[in-house]
C-alpha cells in the first residue's frame, strides 16, 4: 500500500510549486470509499480544491498537498498513489457541476441549491433525509468559495420549534455566526437565526403592506418576529405600530433595528402573547397576522380590535390538493361567521412552502 511513497516524495520536491499545467500527486481510493475519504482530506486541508478529482473504473483519485499524512489518515482504505494531470476547475464553474462529479449518486430531482442571503449568512434548505452531511457541508464550502460577501453557510429545517418560532439551524461552513444585518428596500433588519423568527421571502409583502399604510394609522403586528413588517411601515409613513412577540430575543432584535433605521413612524415593541394581551376594541386601522400555520384562527380576535373600515392582513398555509382560493375563503367565512360584514381586498397564492402546501396572502376589510 505504501509502494512508491518514497519516490513520490522525491517527485514533489523536484517539481516544486504546483503550476496549472503540471502533474500533481494524487491518492486513489475505491469508489465505495471516495466520499468518506474526500471528507477526511478536506478536514485535514490536504486537497487541492482548484483541481478536479479523476475517476477511473474502480478508483477515485484526489489531488493532495502532502502525501506524508495519507498513510495514517486513510489507513483503513486500500489507497494508492499516482501522478496525474488533474483538470483545473473553472473559477465560475457552476456549483451543481462540481457536485455532480463528486456525488454521482445524489438524486437531483429532490434537491435545490437555492439559498437565502441574510447579510453575510447563506441559508439553505436541504432535506437531511435526502442528503448526507458530507454533501451538505460540501455545498456550504462551494457557496463560500464563490462569494466574497458571505461568511457563513447554514442549513435550515422546514419545521418551526415552539411558541418562540425558531427554526433548527445546522452549521455547514465558514464562521459560526448566527446574527447579521439584513437589508431589504432600504430597511435594515437585525437577524438572529438561532433565536428568533425571520422570513426573507416575505420581502415583497413587507414592502407592499408598508406602501399602503396611511399617515396616522395605528397598526398591530401580532406576531412580529424581528419586526420586519413594523420596520417597513414605520420607514414609509408617520404611523404608530404596536409590535408584539412572545420571544424576548425577537423583540431585542427589533429594538436594535429601531435604533439603526431612520423611521418616520413610531414602533412600540412588547414582549408577550399577542393572542390575549390587548383588550382594546375598535382601536387599530390595520392588523397584521403572520403566523401561517394558524393565522385564520386569530381572525375573530383581530376583528374585535379593528376599527370599522380597518384592514386585516394575514398569511396562511393551504393544501395544494384543492383550490387554495376556495379553501381560504371557506376558512374565513367560518371564522368570521359572527362578523356583520367584511370585504376581500386582496388574495394571492404566494410561495410554495412544501410539495403539498402553499402560502396564501390575504387582505380583508371590515365594512
Amino acid at each position: 500500500m505504501n509502494v512508491g511513497l518514497l519516490q513520490t516524495r522525491k517527485y514533489i520536491r523536484r517539481v516544486g510549486p504546483i503550476q496549472s499545467q503540471q502533474p500533481i500527486l494524487g491518492v486513489g481510493v475505491p469508489l465505495k470509499d471516495a466520499e468518506v475519504a474526500r471528507l477526511r482530506l478536506i478536514k485535514s486541508n490536504l486537497i487541492y480544491f482548484h483541481k478536479k478529482p479523476i475517476k477511473t473504473q474502480d478508483f477515485v483519485y484526489f489531488p493532495i498537498t502532502d502525501p506524508k499524512q495519507i498513510p495514517k489518515l486513510l489507513s483503513d482504505f486500500s489507497f494508492k498513489f499516482q501522478v496525474w494531470e488533474f483538470p483545473s476547475r473553472s473559477e465560475h464553474e457552476p456549483i451543481i457541476e462540481t457536485l455532480r462529479e463528486e456525488f454521482p449518486n445524489v438524486d437531483w430531482e429532490v434537491i435545490s441549491l437555492k439559498f437565502d442571503q441574510l447579510g453575510e449568512i447563506a441559508v439553505l434548505k436541504l432535506d437531511p433525509s435526502c442528503t448526507s452531511l458530507s454533501f451538505r457541508q460540501r455545498v456550504g464550502e462551494l457557496i463560500l468559495s464563490r462569494s466574497s460577501r458571505l461568511k457563513t453557510v447554514v442549513n435550515k429545517s422546514d419545521f418551526i420549534k415552539g411558541a418562540e418560532r425558531v427554526y433548527p439551524i445546522e452549521y455547514l461552513a465558514g464562521e459560526k455566526v448566527w446574527q447579521s444585518w439584513h437589508q431589504e428596500y432600504g430597511v435594515f433588519i437585525f437577524v438572529d437565526l438561532e433565536r428568533a423568527y425571520f422570513n426573507p421571502r416575505l420581502a415583497e409583502e413587507h414592502h407592499r403592506v408598508a406602501m399602503s399604510v396611511i399617515s396616522g394609522d395605528i397598526i398591530l403586528d401580532m406576531f412580529t418576529g424581528v419586526g420586519s413588517f413594523a420596520l417597513h411601515c414605520a420607514k414609509e409613513s408617520p404611523c404608530t405600530i404596536v409590535a408584539i412577540d412572545i420571544n424576548p430575543h425577537a423583540i431585542h432584535a427589533l429594538q436594535r433595528s429601531i435604533k439603526r433605521n431612520k423611521l418616520r413612524g413610531n414602533i412600540h415593541p412588547i414582549i408577550g402573547d399577542s393572542r390575549n394581551i390587548l383588550k382594546l376594541k375598535g382601536y387599530f386601522n390595520r392588523i397584521i397576522i403572520n403566523l401561517p400555520q394558524e393565522s385564520v384562527k386569530h381572525l375573530p380576535y383581530a376583528a374585535r380590535l379593528l376599527k370599522k373600515g380597518g384592514i386585516i392582513t394575514f398569511y396562511q398555509f393551504i393544501s395544494k390538493s384543492e383550490k387554495p382560493e376556495e379553501q381560504i375563503r371557506n376558512l374565513i367565512s367560518t371564522e368570521l361567521a359572527n362578523i356583520n360584514s367584511y370585504k376581500e381586498l386582496y388574495i394571492k397564492i404566494g410561495r410554495a412552502v412544501s410539495p403539498s402546501r402553499v402560502q396564501v396572502n390575504v387582505d380583508l376589510q371590515l365594512v
